[in-house]
């Protein structure tokens, strides 16, 4: 456990800067953050006036036949840019919300805008930021997970940061519901499972151990059922295979940090056989890494 203590550390000093150099890189990342929230705010503001500039229009053609109506809307649509605005938007959020993962992650808590930071962070949850039961809350909730995950594989990553990630990415009541369906053997269509994948790993770096686990073996689940292991590899499974795969070498992981070597082993093993002809992911070839590390150490 020593050596791996010291591979985490070796990591995750990878990614901070020199000390002559940190405070200057701490203000470009902050410059850097608040450039991308006025561009994104900019963006924003010109979708909204284009919407309302429509919606004020609109109200002219009330007496209007309702055909009329749509066509009128149609080419307002069209011949006021909206598209490229709302394109716009998309762009310039997804860099800021990346932007404000990153700088939440390489900010050190004794900084004077931390608390401002993780508090702008836990604002893009959806419920803080979207409605209730909408697909728009289930987006954005998907979409912060995929911006916490590359950080999770990160093993250095501070564990009261990864005890936030957590929180953020708690599966809403969807997914408890679709768990307690598949575990009393009533099929559902299936739902998106990253943030449950994501809320696992990030449990695990909090030391929720446990946690990380229950949530783990869920997914295994769902996954396995899905995969079809035993039927030629088509599109649709294809897809799953990969989640699969992930779950489990998540799993390994998660048995390894827990010292359980043999049965970290089985799942490290059985997850490279599936889909073999498909290289994994980056941020997964990193959990393999850790996860060889761990079992290698425990040899020695």
């Amino acid at each position: 456990m020593r050596l791996y203590v010291i591979f985490s550390l070796c990591i995750f000093r990878l990614t901070l800067p020199s000390i002559a150099e940190k405070n200057q890189t701490t203000e470009e990342l902050l410059g850097k953050l608040d450039s991308l929230r006025f561009n994104y705010t900019k963006a924003s503001n010109f979708l909204n006036e284009n919407e309302r500039a429509r919606k004020d229009a609109s109200r002219k053609d009330a007496d209007l036949p309702r055909n009329v109506r749509q066509q009128n809307q149609q080419k307002r649509i069209s011949e006021s840019g909206w598209l490229e605005l709302f394109q716009n938007k998309k762009k310039t959020y997804d860099q800021y919300l990346t932007c404000l993962a990153h700088t939440f992650v390489s900010l050190p808590s004794t900084n004077r805008r931390f608390e401002e930071i993780k508090k702008e962070l836990n604002q893009q949850h959806p419920d803080n930021c979207k409605n209730s039961l909408t697909e728009s809350w289930t987006t954005q909730h998907r979409l912060l997970a995929q911006k916490l995950y590359p950080h999770l594989v990160n093993p250095g990553i501070d564990k009261k940061k990864a005890a936030f990630f957590a929180k953020l990415t708690k599966p809403g009541g969807g997914t408890k519901f679709e768990d307690f369906l598949h575990f009393i053997k009533i099929g559902i269509e299936p739902l998106n499972w990253e943030n449950q994948n994501v809320y696992s790993l990030a449990a695990l770096r909090a030391g929720e151990t446990s946690t990380a686990r229950s949530e783990n073996k869920k997914l295994i689940r769902k996954a396995t059922k899905y995969s079809r292991l035993d039927e030629p590899e088509d599109q649709f499974n294809l897809r799953k295979r990969k989640q699969l795969r992930t779950y489990k070498l998540h799993r390994a992981l998660i048995e390894a940090i827990d010292g359980k070597k043999k049965e970290a082993t089985e799942y490290l093993s059985k997850a490279m056989d599936i889909a073999p002809a498909h290289s994994p992911s980056n941020e997964l070839k990193k959990i393999i890494d850790e996860t060889k590390f761990i079992l290698g150490q425990s040899q020695q």
